[in-house]
């Protein structure tokens, strides 16, 4: 199977269609999109592509099957489009932002286990951004955003070892709950 050469992003009603071939479009509203989606509805589309992706990925592609064949082609198809340094870390670090997100939605503010796994991920997330700048950044502009970027790396490893003391605490006090705390609550989490 080989795919197109070139890149260019897809346009809004090319993604509409791929949704639609998958099962998975939103319904356009006619009144309002007569003439089908706009681009500014691409973000949009682009997110349900993701997680219509990353859902049939957890389903087809079982790291825990002997041999992991599934998550192996996953990964080698995943790798066959993304070859620029820069943008595989670009996109790195916006599959963490939103893995950081996701944790966020099923977090009960009571659950240090929960933080310190957002915050380990956004320390992560912020790290590869500073490696990207510091790869590839030239501008001034680049300069400061890798400044930031560790600054709020430096920031969220903080909150990650204090929330990792919490769920220390929390092991120890409650041995016994430590295994089931939470956990039906909690989504797949995307990698």
């Amino acid at each position: 199977m080989t795919r197109p050469s070139g890149h260019r992003p897809a346009s809004a009603t090319a993604l509409h269609q791929a949704l639609a071939a998958l099962g998975a479009a939103p319904t356009l509203d006619r009144t309002r999109r007569p003439h089908g989606p706009r681009p500014q509805d691409a973000p949009l589309l682009l997110g349900i592509l993701l997680a219509k992706a990353e859902l049939d990925a957890a389903v087809r592609a079982d790291p825990a099957a002997e041999p992991p064949q599934g998550l192996t082609q996953l990964i080698r198809g995943y790798n066959t489009i993304s070859h620029v340094e820069e943008t595989r870390l670009r996109l790195i670090a916006l599959r963490l932002i939103r893995t950081a997100f996701d944790i966020t939605l099923y977090e009960n503010a009571d659950d240090p286990y929960a933080l310190a796994a957002e915050n380990a991920t956004m320390t992560a997330a912020n790290m590869i951004n500073a490696c990207r700048l510091a790869r590839h950044g030239t501008s001034p502009d680049d300069r400061q955003a890798l400044a930031t970027a560790l600054k709020s790396a430096h920031q969220f490893n903080h909150s990650t070892t204090e929330a990792l003391k919490r769920t220390q605490r929390h092991y120890t006090s409650n041995p016994r709950t430590h295994t089931t705390t939470h956990h039906s609550a909690r989504a797949p989490r995307h990698t």
